[in-house]
């Protein structure tokens, strides 16, 4: 399994790709990706985590996980590996679900990837990495689905909007109108 790590440039945006350590070659080798976005900042990314690992667990053909860097880190305590890890910004400016995407699109150009299996809080976010992820013309893999269980809200998270369903809801329709990055 090759790993490496994206770096990106603060000034212009693009993404500069360093490969250290190759194990084997994947090109060419048909398998699904966990794809695993955070949600909020506590106890939900744990329970990501368990789902991430669930589904790696029980999933018979070559797979790989890519996951944002706060499930990853849960990931990690629990030794499974993951191909990529997307880190928070070094700007320190807020990792968007496009930005965690638009990264793990880079690594996925690299392999064969045959499915994407989202790992992602069902209620609202889910679906919108689905759709996300579709649009780019990658096929989504529904069959761990009921395997992510209920990841639920945090009260205590740090972005409002992932502190219930009603304010998940705000949230999006703030997103529609395109003012959602103001309320950051």
């Amino acid at each position: 399994m090759a790993s490496f790590y994206i770096k990106k440039l603060t000034n212009n945006k693009k993404y500069v790709i360093i490969i250290f350590r190759t194990y084997e070659k994947l090109k060419g080798v048909s398998m699904k990706v966990v794809f695993a976005c955070s949600f909020g900042s506590g106890r939900a990314n744990f329970r990501l985590a368990e789902a991430a690992e669930r589904i790696v667990t029980k999933e018979e053909t070559k797979c790989v996980i890519i996951a944002q860097w706060e499930v990853a880190r849960e990931l990690e305590k629990q030794n499974i590996p993951i191909l990529h890890v997307v880190e928070p910004n070094t700007s320190g400016a807020y990792l968007d679900t496009i930005d965690v995407w638009n990264e793990a699109k880079i690594c996925l150009a690299l392999y064969d990837a045959v499915e994407i299996i989202i790992v992602a809080q069902p209620f609202i976010h889910g679906i919108y990495i689905e759709r996300m992820i579709e649009k780019d013309g990658y096929q989504v893999c529904h069959k761990y689905d009921r395997e992510i269980g209920r990841i639920g809200f945090d009260s205590e998270s740090q972005q409002w909007w992932t502190r219930g369903p009603l304010r998940m809801i705000l949230y999006v329709l703030l997103s529609v109108c395109g003012l959602e990055k103001y309320f950051r």
